[in-house]
C-alpha cells in the first residue's frame, strides 16, 4: 500500500520525485468520482485505497487523530463485520470520512470522472477507527475484497482546516445515539398495528419524539408494552416485571427478534388487542390508585412498589386465549364491570400474603418491585384467584 512515489505529474508545493524521501502524510488515492466546493473536496474511494491512510504504527499520532484505535469498540467490530460480509454496504455506515490536507491536487483520468487524489500533510478529524479497521483487514482479506467497498471522503483544506477539526470535535458530544426503542420503528408487526389505529381514527405511534401534523393523545409504547405484558397467556409474571422499569423495557427493545420480544408482538397482534390490553392496565390502575388513597400503609406499600404485579393477577380473570380476536364482544364488558373487583380481590389476597411472608419487614420499597418476591406470592395466591 505504497502510495507515496505513485506516478502523479505536476503537484505545486509537493515534490514526487523517486529521489524524495518518502512521507508518512503524503498519499496518492485513486478515486472513482471527486468533486470540490470552495476549500472542501468531495471523493468516492474505495476501502483498499484508504487502508494505505491507517496502515503504518503510528497512525493516531501521524494523523493527529483524537483516539488510538479501540479493537474492543462494538462499532469498530460491527463496521468489520459489514467489511468481511458485505462490503458493498460500508457506504452507508456512519458519515463521511473527514481528512484534512494541505495542499491536495486531483489529477482525472482521460475518461473522466474517475482520477488521483493526492493529499499531502494528511490528518484525520473524524473515521480514525473505520481507516485502522480496513488497514487491519486490508492484510487479513483476500485480494481486491475491500475494492467492493466504497466511501464518501470529505478533504478540507486551507482556511477551513482549523474550524472542520473543531466542529468535528464539538458535533461528537452533540449526536442523538440511537437508543432501543428506535428499534420498533422497524417492526412490522407494530408498524401494522399502527396503520390500523390510524383508519380507526386513533393514534399509536412507536417512535420517540414529536411527529409533525395533528393528532390525537394515543398510547405510549411503554403504556403498550407494558399492557400486553399483563395480559399475556404466560403462567408467571417475568416479563411484567421487567418491564416495570426503564431498563427492562429498553432490554426488551433491543432485541425485537427474540423470543420475548415476539411472545408480545406477532402477526396475530391488532390494534384491538392493543386498545383491550391497555384499557384492561388503565382500569386496574384506577383500582390501584383508589385501594391508595384509603389506605398506604405498612403491606399495603406493595400496591405501591408493585402495581404491574398487581395488574398481571387481576388481568387472569380476562379470557387471555381470546385478546386477539376481534369478534369476541365480552371484552368492553368485562373490563369495566368485572376487573375493577377482581383488582381489589386480588389486592387483597397479594397483600396479606405479603404481610404472612414478610412479617415485620419494612424494605417496602426494595423488596417489593423484586421478581422472586413476586413468583412466591404468584405460587401462593393463584390458586384463589
Amino acid at each position: 500500500m505504497d502510495t507515496n512515489h505513485a506516478p502523479f505529474g505536476s503537484w505545486p508545493g509537493a515534490s514526487w520525485a523517486a529521489d524524495t524521501p518518502p512521507a508518512l502524510d503524503r498519499h496518492i488515492l485513486r478515486a472513482r468520482h471527486a468533486a470540490v466546493i470552495g476549500n472542501r473536496w468531495m471523493a468516492l474511494i474505495e476501502a483498499s485505497e484508504l487502508a494505505a491512510l491507517a496502515a503504518m504504527p503510528d497512525a493516531a499520532s501521524v494523523l493527529k487523530s483524537r483516539r488510538g484505535y479501540l479493537p474492543e469498540s462494538p462499532v469498530n467490530q460491527a463496521f468489520a463485520r459489514t467489511l468481511r460480509e458485505r462490503p458493498e454496504d460500508v457506504g452507508a455506515f456512519g458519515p463521511p470520512i473527514v481528512l484534512a490536507s494541505r495542499s491536495p491536487h486531483w489529477e482525472p483520468d482521460r475518461a473522466g470522472g474517475s482520477g488521483l487524489l493526492g493529499l499531502d500533510g494528511v490528518q484525520c478529524f473524524d473515521g480514525f477507527q473505520r481507516l485502522v479497521t480496513m488497514a487491519h483487514l486490508f492484510r487479513e482479506l483476500p485480494p481486491g475484497h475491500l475494492d467492493r467497498a466504497v466511501l464518501w471522503v470529505v478533504v478540507v483544506t486551507g482556511k477551513d482546516i482549523d474550524r472542520a477539526r473543531e466542529l468535528c470535535d464539538e458535533s461528537a458530544h452533540h449526536v442523538n445515539l440511537p437508543e432501543p426503542q428506535d428499534n420498533l420503528a422497524r417492526c412490522p408487526h407494530l408498524l401494522r398495528v399502527q396503520a390500523e389505529f390510524r383508519r380507526e381514527g386513533g393514534y399509536f405511534d412507536p417512535r420517540r419524539g414529536i411527529v409533525s401534523g395533528p393528532h390525537p393523545v394515543g398510547f405510549t409504547p411503554a403504556d403498550v408494552f407494558r399492557s400486553l405484558a399483563a395480559l399475556s397467556t404466560a403462567r408467571r409474571p417475568q416479563l411484567s416485571n421487567q418491564l416495570q422499569t426503564p431498563e427492562g423495557l429498553n432490554a426488551l427493545w433491543s432485541d425485537i427478534t427474540g423470543p420475548a420480544y415476539r411472545s408480545l408482538v406477532h402477526e396475530d397482534l391488532h390494534e384491538i388487542s392493543v386498545q383491550r390490553a391497555v384499557e384492561a392496565r388503565r382500569e386496574t390502575q384506577t383500582a390501584i390508585a383508589r385501594m391508595l388513597k384509603r389506605d398506604s400503609r405498612a403491606h399495603w406499600k406493595l400496591l405501591e412498589y408493585a402495581p404491574e404485579l398487581v395488574t398481571w393477577a387481576a388481568c387472569r380473570a380476562l379470557p387471555l386465549e381470546t385478546l386477539h380476536d376481534g369478534s369476541a364482544p365480552e371484552w368492553m364488558d368485562l373490563i369495566r364491570d368485572v376487573l375493577p373487583l377482581e383488582t381489589e380481590r386480588v389486592a387483597h389476597l397479594l397483600v396479606a400474603t405479603y404481610a404472612r411472608l414478610r412479617g415485620s419487614d419494612r424494605t417496602f420499597k426494595s423488596t417489593a418491585p423484586g421478581l422472586d418476591l413476586w413468583l412466591r406470592l404468584v405460587d401462593a395466591v393463584m390458586g384463589q384467584v
